[in-house]
């Protein structure tokens, strides 16, 4: 991707690091410039960002990032300042023999007003939108300002109040996918059961015992969830069974979500074995057969975001055989 950004930012032309004006007393929430950068190898040797507020240079400088040299990246640069104040940025990934970019990114949003948590407005210099000089016959695309290259395609620079991300610590690692999106509420999971989908469970409900291939006694588990990141995050089922202090195992998933209705994503299928580890599967089941066991689902992910669910269900009086009936029961 080749980027016309020379009529973005007005003071693109300093080369100097400037210093912000001091904040006025009702300086609003601060906005946090997250620079963020794909592995380049050796096309590039150093980053430029230009960050700017109402036109005032908050930061220029150059960040090393060739093989082999130490990188800032990613960086966070906070602005702060009057609520509505207008941030400008511009971040190019420079070529270590010099000319012109390879990569390169514009974003623009406004301060937040007061009061309001931290936000983060993202710049990713994507791989996706490189441009190699010495291979012209894939020019790439070319954005005119204030247009940007995301995601290989030119889109709109301006970030509105209600697109920019809650800003967190892990930020770099954690960009917002269909399960976690940039604006989001509380973490929230509901525990459900099936083998092929997701089925909603009531607390009371009667789950079969099946037997497993393996010799082994499961329930299927599944979950809704929310507000969890779709890639990495663990699911971990625990259960307690009621008038019984003998441990149940826990067993713990890495399963990517699927999209669900709604802002929900997800996952189902999870063979949740409560004889795990028993010494004699051949019996160890039989002391879930009609009681009632609390089964708790909790999802954490990368971010340190974590939720959970718990369901009271029967188990059934009879183990759901392989073949689909009740013969495999001992008389």
């Amino acid at each position: 991707m080749r980027l016309r950004a020379s009529v973005f930012l007005a003071a693109s032309s300093l080369s100097l690091a400037a210093c912000p004006s001091e904040d006025p007393p009702d300086a609003g929430a601060p906005l946090i410039v997250g620079v963020q950068s794909d592995d380049f190898g050796s096309l590039v040797g150093s980053v430029h960002v230009l960050v700017t507020r109402d036109g005032a240079v908050v930061r220029d400088e150059t960040i090393a990032a060739a093989p082999g040299q130490p990188s800032a990246l990613p960086e966070e640069i906070e602005v702060t300042g009057e609520p509505g104040a207008r941030v400008e940025v511009s971040a190019e990934a420079l070529p270590a023999s010099g000319g012109a970019p390879i990569v390169s990114r514009l974003a623009a949003a406004r301060l937040p007003a007061r009061g309001a948590d931290r936000k983060l407005l993202r710049v990713h210099l994507e791989s996706r939108c490189v441009v190699v000089p010495s291979a012209p016959a894939q020019p790439g695309t070319v954005c005119d300002a204030p247009l940007t290259c995301v995601a290989g395609a030119c889109r709109s620079s301006e970030v509105a109040d209600d697109a920019l991300e809650d800003y967190e610590p892990g930020w770099a690692a954690a960009p917002p996918d269909i399960c976690r999106p940039a604006k989001r509420g509380e973490p929230e999971v509901i525990l459900g059961t099936g083998q092929t989908d997701y089925a909603s469970l009531a607390d009371g409900q009667i789950l079969a015992l099946e037997k497993g291939p393996q010799g082994g006694h499961h329930i299927w588990i599944a979950a809704r969830l929310r507000n969890l990141r779709q890639s990495g995050s663990t699911t971990t089922i625990t259960s307690s069974l009621e008038g019984d202090p003998e441990p149940v195992p826990p067993i713990s998933f890495v399963f990517t979500f699927d999209r669900d209705e709604g802002s929900y994503c997800k996952v189902w299928g999870l063979r949740y074995q409560v004889d795990a580890g028993a010494a004699d599967l051949r019996n160890a089941y039989k002391r879930f057969l009609g009681k009632r066991l609390a089964v708790t689902v909790e999802i954490a992910d990368s971010t340190g975001a974590r939720a959970s669910s718990t369901r009271v269900v029967r188990i059934a009086d009879k183990l759901l055989c392989p073949d689909g009936t009740d013969t495999c029961n001992a008389p």
